[in-house]
């Protein structure tokens, strides 16, 4: 997977460098799909990211999924694609 920098606003609104993943075609697809059957079911998501939890932060993340674009934030990295995936 590629990888960049990006910009998260912490707690108290400053901004906080990390990492940043950007997920491939395949796994956006993977991603919007199980949203969509998850929405279907009526169940809502609980995601934690493994690095934040083996390092003690405070874990779980916030998944936003949108036609157009998925950002996935913990603590210590955000996952993301930008575009359309088929």
């Amino acid at each position: 997977m590629e990888r960049t920098t990006g910009t998260i606003l912490g707690p108290d609104g400053a901004p906080a460098e990390v990492p940043t993943i950007v997920l491939d075609d395949d796994a956006a697809r993977t991603f919007r799909e199980y949203k969509k059957v998850l929405q279907r079911l009526g169940l809502k998501e609980a995601l934690y990211c493994n690095e934040c939890w083996d390092r003690n932060l405070d874990h779980g993340c916030e998944a936003y999924v949108t036609s157009s674009q998925i950002v996935v934030k913990c603590r210590c990295r955000i996952r993301f694609h930008q575009g359309f995936s088929v």
